[in-house]
């Protein structure tokens, strides 16, 4: 089965998701260890506004493959895992990808139940063995890293949010409109009454060069605001553990680890985090880390650049009093 491996471009009014480049990266390698061709395929309204995408003009991939219908013009997951699905079984790919976005879960399991294979969730890496691609995740409570591969074909994956960076081909990949066999109908049991945009805006956590993140070491929810106002005047992004986003103190898309995004700051400072791989393996990559922690054997602690082992609420009220006072 499948000289070539498929990646989903979430695609909606001339623009394209980030996450849909990311996947490219590791994708790109593993095409050419296995020697297969890479595709990116994208189910859009108008064809015409393709041109607007200047992203797609470098992208990893070697084609970009366009289903065009105006009912896709709105993200309908019925109608959208039903045509990638019909997509998949008249290609026969090797595999078939999908960014862990809320678009990308909601399809992945839509066509893979169709499909009656297998479904990797929430992959952050990627080994090549032989003819075997592993897909590594992690697993028991996100205590472990699992290193999987599939008995099915095609194989299927989402992959995580921010695990790899968007990296840029050396030529413009060919760009190709493709058809369906008539019997299939664009059609769906989904009616879209209205498109309410989100008021908040994004988190910037994931380009950030400084990342001040807390965890359950800074004990109460004031001090998690006082990391707020110091993360103002180091010009610096906030994000949190797990916990701390169970615990409502932050958004979603403030949460470090397996379960939230990836940073890859110049510099990270973690205030009362002991450093569990779930959250560790979202911040590991980070140019330079320090890490604030009273105990001594915490995996921060001994993974950091820099560790000082103290009360992470006594620093931190230490050091908004040292630059308030240097302020003035």
């Amino acid at each position: 089965m499948g000289n070539f491996i498929l990646a989903y471009g979430e695609y909606h009014n001339g623009k394209l998701h980030p996450a849909s480049l990311e996947i490219l990266t590791p994708l790109r390698e593993i095409a050419d260890k296995l020697k297969k061709k890479l595709v990116l395929f994208l189910l859009i309204e108008d064809a015409e506004r393709l041109k607007e995408v200047k992203a797609l003009e470098r992208t990893l991939c070697d084609e970009i493959w366009y289903l065009e219908s105006q009912e896709f013009k709105d993200f309908k997951d019925d109608l959208f895992g039903k045509v990638i699905a019909e997509l998949v079984k008249e290609t026969n790919p090797y595999g078939v990808f999908f960014p862990a976005t809320p678009q990308g879960m909601a399809l992945a399991p839509r066509v893979a139940g169709e499909l009656g294979v297998g479904l990797c969730a929430h992959v952050n890496a990627f080994e090549v063995e032989g003819e075997t691609l592993y897909m590594l995740r992690p697993s028991y409570g996100e205590n472990i890293i699992a290193k999987l591969y599939s008995t099915t074909l095609p194989v299927m994956a989402t992959v995580s949010l921010h695990a790899f960076p968007i990296r840029e081909g050396n030529k413009r990949p060919e760009i190709k409109e493709i058809t369906l066999k008539e019997s299939v109908k664009f059609e769906s049991k989904l009616k879209i009454r209205k498109v309410k945009p989100i008021k908040r805006e994004p988190s910037r956590l994931t380009v950030a060069k400084v990342v001040l993140a807390g965890g359950l070491g800074l004990k109460r929810r004031e001090n998690f605001e006082k990391l707020k106002i110091l993360a103002e005047i180091l010009e610096a992004e906030v994000g949190v553990t797990r916990p701390l986003y169970y615990a409502g103190w932050a958004e979603e898309d403030r949460m470090i680890g397996v379960s939230g995004v990836t940073v890859r700051p110049k510099l990270y400072i973690g205030f009362g985090i002991s450093g569990a791989i779930q959250h560790t393996i979202g911040m590991e990559n980070s140019e330079f880390i320090i890490a604030i922690n009273t105990d001594k054997e915490a995996p921060l602690v001994k993974m950091a650049h820099l560790s000082l082992i103290v009360d992470a609420e006594k620093f931190l009220d230490a050091l908004l009093r040292q630059l308030k006072e240097g302020g003035n």
